[in-house]
């Protein structure tokens, strides 16, 4: 039954019941039906359902394709494809919206074919890559038409997928400033039709774009090989999942879903620069400096922001600017003391591990476990990584451990004592 359907059963029962005036009856199925749906194990099998025919449709069309001719090629593709557009509207006309996605994202799916058998038909590949970017546009403007959040994730999905098959290819730019724009688009709609799907991939294909920008900036041809470009993206990443939290809380939904994929990706990237530091090169880091104090500057304002609107404690506030600007002193550090390679490790090493415990802290919180379970992850991770450069044999591991463990219980155990104090003053001001 769909949800629609079911709402107006319900209604039916509470006015029968006295519990709801029949004069808002219509007021409130108008308002309901403005508001996107959730999945249902119905609507999940269809659209599956609707995948996999259009997969076998492809591959009928395709099987016989060299023995059609070209007019009865196009005709096939394009039937089929105002067919499915056409019955998605008069399924969604007849209430059936679970349907009316599927045939949606049929047509969605039949489009992109009708680019790629037509480019196979006058054997162009030289542009391959842009029927990718057309069949991302068409999906998103059928998207928009419906509105259709399954369609809207097939859009966001091929747009990623243009961009990485644009990074890849060696005759375009480093960097794909065509895809921004497409972004946002595509990111405005994800937010009016609540997609938590596509703002789940926009997440993803910033960071891989955020990834070519920060090559792009500094010069890198293959990798990232640099720790100032490692740094450099971490800290762009930290100032976007600032910037969305602080949009999250002006109530910009779907904010904290594209958050928590840059704050992921600054986790990875801290972590990754402590293995670039030995092949740091000389002059290597001039044009990373003012983008890195642009990005730490950037770091403390919008922290300063946030506990304004009080949604930070002064000392968090504080403490992020530090790391930001500490990270970036031992970014840069390597290109102007290279004897000193050895010892900025160890100092990398050891900030990492207060990066991690200062996350799992703070993702005590009510509304931070995201943080917590990802600073456990850094701290994790760091501790194979130190066990793995440093350690060898059964002895060394099993010591190894045993500092780790006995400092994290002596830490722990020094964290409940403050919050027993916190807690007996705030009961002693209350009383």
């Amino acid at each position: 039954m769909g949800r629609q359907r079911k709402l107006e059963r319900d209604l039916d029962h509470w006015i029968a019941s006295g519990w709801v005036e029949p004069r808002h009856r219509a007021a409130i199925l108008a308002d309901a039906a403005g508001q996107p749906g959730h999945w249902s194990a119905a609507g999940a099998g269809m659209i599956l359902g609707a995948v996999l025919l259009a997969l076998a449709a492809l591959s009928f069309v395709a099987a016989n394709w060299a023995e059609m001719p070209r007019l009865v090629r196009f005709a096939v593709i394009i039937v089929a494809l105002w067919a499915a557009l056409g019955g998605a509207g008069e399924a969604f006309r007849r209430n059936n919206p679970a349907f009316g996605h599927a045939l949606a994202l049929t047509g969605a799916a039949l489009f992109g074919a009708a680019i790629m058998l037509t480019a196979q038909t006058f054997n162009i590949s030289a542009f391959r890559n842009t029927g990718i970017l057309i069949w991302a546009v068409g999906a998103l403007a059928v998207a928009i038409a419906i509105p259709s959040r399954p369609v809207l994730a097939l859009s966001a999905l091929l747009g990623g997928c243009w961009l990485v098959l644009e990074t890849a290819n060696p005759l375009t730019p480093q960097i794909v400033w065509g895809f921004i724009p497409l972004w946002l688009v595509t990111a405005a709609f994800a937010v009016r039709m609540e997609s938590r799907l596509t703002a789940n991939l926009l997440g993803a294909a910033l960071l891989v774009w955020l990834y070519t920008f920060v090559r792009w900036m500094g010069g890198a041809d293959d990798e990232l090989d640099r720790p100032g470009l490692f740094v450099l993206l971490a800290l762009i990443c930290a100032a976007g999942t600032l910037a969305l939290a602080l949009a999250e809380e002006r109530g910009l939904a779907l904010s904290r879903i594209v958050s928590r994929w840059l704050m992921t990706g600054a986790v990875i990237s801290a972590f990754l620069a402590q293995f670039a530091i030995s092949s740091a090169g000389d002059g290597a880091a001039s044009g990373l400096v003012p983008a890195g104090l642009t990005c730490v500057v950037l770091i403390g304002i919008l922290s300063i922001a946030r506990m304004q609107s009080g949604a930070m404690r002064p000392a968090i506030a504080l403490t992020i600017p530090l790391i930001a600007l500490a990270g970036f002193a031992l970014a840069i550090a390597p290109y102007f003391l290279p004897d000193w390679i050895a010892g900025l490790e160890v100092l990398a090493g050891v900030a990492v591990f207060a990066f991690a415990a200062a996350m799992v802290a703070e993702g005590a919180r009510a509304g931070r476990a995201f943080t917590g379970g990802l600073g456990l992850v850094l701290f994790i991770a760091q501790a194979l990584h130190v066990y793995t450069a440093l350690f060898g044999s059964l002895l060394d591991t099993a010591l190894f451990f045993l500092l780790g463990g006995l400092l994290l219980m002596a830490m722990s155990i020094a964290a409940m004592r403050l919050q027993r104090r916190k807690l007996a003053r705030n009961t002693e001001a209350n009383s």
